[in-house]
């Protein structure tokens, strides 16, 4: 009996040890985790001084929750900013959604990236002696502001995160283009603004509507005659269209009976060339009948090349199994 009674006491010693050091192992890696995301996000917030013209966060629950994330410094100073007209408890709602490493990948990092573009741009304006030239300046800052829209892309960040770090993302190039403003301040031209890939997609829809009727003069005049966010929809939408058409063509080569290859190009072409008229008879209207069409109206575009696309998969497939049986 007393050996029995030993056995029970020593088994409950071990369950209590073992308990003891679960505990102690799940402290230990709650405190890790806490320090590498802490790390990791100091890493990547940088000099907090760069964003010295930001305001610091008051809202004690908030606060709580960017230190449980290992976000200080720089980084509280981005969700400051970006909070806009929100209340304490809407930020926090969508921060602790997301979930630490989210609002560091796709929140933090690339709005600390901006905003320190954002606040060198700043700097830059004030440095030119030509009043005509800071004017200018203070016009495309506004501008780029307006484009970026950070704080209204805060609003739906639940579930649009990747695109929220990718329109932000864009804007901070532009942002860092200022310097070289100064040195060749061409700033009001509409084109002034836009990088590369923005360019080459401008020049794109210029090569379908430039025609004998219609000249590069009228189309320039078209375009300046848009308020940027316009323009910018103009663009990605046109882009995202291509997309969807280059997607279908991929498609459609990985068809091979040659009848029914033939039958989903001859598809493709046509709706390319209906989407094509789209655009140049946009051109034929006043301005926001023209921004309308080539954004709102062309879902239908958008839609016809997945349909295609979809249905050359669908043709891939049912030749593969026929090949099978």
């Amino acid at each position: 009996m007393l050996k029995i009674k030993c056995f029970s006491l020593l088994l409950i010693l071990i369950l209590l040890l073992l308990l003891f050091i679960s505990c102690d192992l799940g402290i230990k890696a709650r405190t890790n985790t806490r320090a590498e995301l802490r790390t990791k996000a100091e890493e990547i917030v940088g000099d907090e001084e760069e964003l010295a013209y930001l305001d610091d966060i008051s809202d004690p629950k908030l606060k709580a929750l960017l230190d449980q994330f290992g976000v200080s410094g720089a980084g509280r100073k981005a969700v400051i900013y970006i909070r806009g007209g929100l209340l304490g408890d809407d930020v926090y709602d969508r921060l602790n959604k997301l979930g630490a490493d989210v609002v560091i990948e796709k929140i933090i990092k690339p709005t600390v990236s901006l905003l320190k573009a954002r606040g060198e741009a700043l700097r830059v304006i004030q440095d030119p002696t030509n009043e005509g030239v800071k004017v200018r300046l203070q016009d495309v800052f506004h501008r780029y502001d307006n484009l970026v829209d950070i704080r209204g892309k805060f609003i739906y960040v639940v579930g649009s995160e990747d695109n929220f770090a990718k329109a932000v993302t864009r804007y901070a190039s532009k942002f860092s283009k200022f310097k070289e403003m100064v040195k060749n301040p061409r700033v009001m031209d509409v084109y002034a603004w836009l990088d590369d890939a923005d360019q080459a997609t401008i020049d794109e829809i210029e090569n379908i509507v430039i025609s004998d009727t219609y000249d590069k003069d009228k189309f320039n005049s078209m375009l300046n005659s848009l308020d940027d966010y316009r323009i910018v929809r103009i663009i990605d939408i046109y882009r995202d269209i291509k997309i969807k058409q280059e997607e279908a063509l991929k498609a459609i080569e990985g068809v091979s009976d040659d009848a029914e290859k033939q039958n989903l190009k001859t598809r493709l072409e046509r709706l390319q060339g209906e989407y094509n008229s789209h655009i140049r008879d946009a051109f034929n209207k006043s301005e926001g009948e023209l921004s309308f069409q080539l954004t709102n109206d062309s879902n239908k575009y958008r839609r016809g090349f997945d349909v295609i696309k979809s249905n050359a998969k669908a043709v891939k497939a049912s030749g593969a199994a026929g090949g099978g049986s």
